[in-house]
This record gives structure tokens, C-alpha cells and sequence, in this order.
């Protein structure tokens, strides 16, 4: 965005100038874009992995999953007050193999190989 605005900028004045300015304001231009070019078409270090420069995500899903011998997780993020709310989180739904995320800390819980729960 901010490329793109200089450069209608530098337009406007090269067209104001008018041909008595014109060979500065082009070679004004060219140092410009190449300037621009080398600061925003490199890529920072996190870029290719988010945009927001977190890792988080990255981070939970190398945390294994949890197997639980029962049908309801409870999880309050650990730390006491430093966790948060509680939240119990039912594992023998329709997807009874797929492992059950927990919606603010993003822990894994899945029931055990073999167990039915309450059935």
C-alpha cells in the first residue's frame, strides 16, 4: 500500500514539474522504487510461517494429545489464576477418534483406545 501511494505521489509531482523537472523527478523515481523494492520485498524471518510473527500455533500442535478413561475433559489451562476459565469438554461424540480441542488454550484431549465411556 504504502509502494503503491509513493509512487502515484511521485507521478503527480513528475506531471506538475513538467519538462524542465522531469529528468530529476525520474531519477528521483528510479532511486525511489529501487529503495522500496529492497525494504519491502524482502521477507522477514516469520513470514513464512504467519504474518503476525506468533508461533503459537506451531507450539500447540507439537504439545501431544491427552488421552483421558473418560467420556468428559476438564481443563482450566493450568496455573490457577493464571489459567483460564474451566471448561468441560465432551469426548465421545460422533467423531469418537478424533481428538477434542479446547477452545481457549488449544489442548488436545481424546479418550483411550478401548474405553466406551458410560455405555
Amino acid at each position: 500500500m504504502l509502494r503503491r501511494s509513493s509512487q502515484a505521489l511521485l507521478t503527480t509531482v513528475t506531471r506538475a514539474c513538467g519538462p524542465r523537472g522531469t529528468a530529476s523527478v525520474v531519477s528521483l523515481t528510479r532511486l525511489q522504487c529501487a529503495s522500496f523494492s529492497t525494504i519491502y520485498d524482502l521477507q522477514t524471518p516469520y513470514e513464512d510461517i504467519n504474518r503476525h510473527r506468533s508461533d503459537a500455533e506451531l507450539r500447540i500442535s507439537k504439545v501431544p494429545i491427552v488421552e483421558l478413561n473418560n467420556s468428559v475433559a476438564v481443563c482450566d489451562g493450568g496455573g490457577g489464576a493464571l489459567g483460564h476459565p474451566v471448561e468441560y469438554i465432551q469426548l465421545d461424540t460422533h467423531k469418537h477418534n478424533n481428538p477434542q480441542t479446547c477452545k481457549y488454550c488449544g489442548v488436545r484431549y481424546m479418550m483411550k483406545e478401548g474405553y466406551h465411556g458410560g455405555h
